[in-house]
């Protein structure tokens, strides 16, 4: 019995006539609101559970963007710091091949900054 005509229906069936038709309806059409209100709770309780999913599931995505980017801007940074390093190393060895001060090993230090330059554009 879900709606108030089946519970009008089964108490003309059940041969139910003055005051104990009145008892049976009252205590039916109770019922009906009980488990009316039980489902409305159980789906306001199942909607706030998705709810509450959706928003761990934004958070947890906002977390790993903000992870991604911080990663990348420390990549950067580690990339750019290199970067500065090189360009002085680079500076300092033309300085010291116009001070004529070059010698083999520096030549060879000068290679190698080549293949790392090549490396890090």
């Amino acid at each position: 019995m879900s709606t108030r005509e089946e519970i009008v229906q089964q108490a003309d069936l059940l041969g139910y006539r003055g005051e104990k038709r009145e008892e049976y309806l009252k205590q039916e059409f109770k019922a009906l609101a009980e488990r009316a209100a039980i489902a409305r709770k159980e789906e306001l309780e199942a909607e706030r559970a998705a709810k509450k999913k959706e928003a761990e599931r934004a958070a947890k995505k906002e977390e790993a963007e903000r992870a991604a980017k911080k990663e990348e801007a420390e990549r950067a940074a580690k990339i750019e710091l290199e970067k500065m390093r090189l360009e002085t190393e680079m500076k300092m060895l033309q300085a010291k091949i116009q001070a004529g001060i070059v010698k083999e090993e520096t030549v060879g230090n000068a290679s190698r900054f080549n293949d790392a330059s090549a490396k890090h554009p």
